[in-house]
């Protein structure tokens, strides 16, 4: 298996984790219940979304695209909670399209990447600069981290562990 193909299993993993997580439950609750402080699981999955488009429009970048206007994004916390804020009510279908839609773009994305490509240079969105290769470890490392989270909410709420992707009693 090429890197390539590591690192696209990896975020793909990392996806079902998450929505793991979160099945079963009905949108008022993904909507409204608070999973990771104060935000709801839809809180969570637009956040992660919002994070994944902006990893997607560096990875261009460092590989020659246009450099998004508003990167670097200097203040983290201001802009996820600008980002949460502009989602304000979105429902839960729309939030969970968007969550798709990302991994779909950026699986496309992967798909087309040689793995002399990952070694590519550039900003990353909060402006550090890397290698292509690390930007989507960090990726899969920030859909790891809020997969937990949501795994640890489920388990309070219902006592269900989720074990590969699936949850148990």
């Amino acid at each position: 298996m090429s890197e390539r193909d590591d690192l696209r299993a990896s975020i793909d993993d990392a996806h079902a984790r998450f929505l793991a997580a979160i099945d079963d439950f009905p949108d008022k609750v993904l909507e409204t219940e608070p999973a990771a402080g104060a935000w709801s699981p839809r809180d969570v999955t637009g956040h992660v979304a919002d994070w994944e488009q902006e990893t997607l429009a560096a990875a261009r970048h460092i590989l020659g695209g246009k450099k998004p206007a508003w990167h670097p994004i200097k203040d983290g916390q201001g802009y996820n909670m600008t980002q949460a804020a502009l989602r304000g009510t979105d429902s839960w279908t729309a939030v969970r399209g968007d969550f798709q839609d990302a991994r779909a773009q950026m699986l496309a994305f992967i798909d087309e990447l040689s793995d002399a490509q990952l070694k590519a240079v550039g900003p990353y969105p909060w402006g550090e600069i890397g290698n292509l290769r690390r930007l989507l470890v960090d990726l899969v490392q920030h859909l790891e981290e809020h997969a937990a989270q949501l795994e640890s909410w489920r388990l309070q709420r219902t006592g269900a562990r989720i074990d590969r992707g699936k949850p148990h009693g």
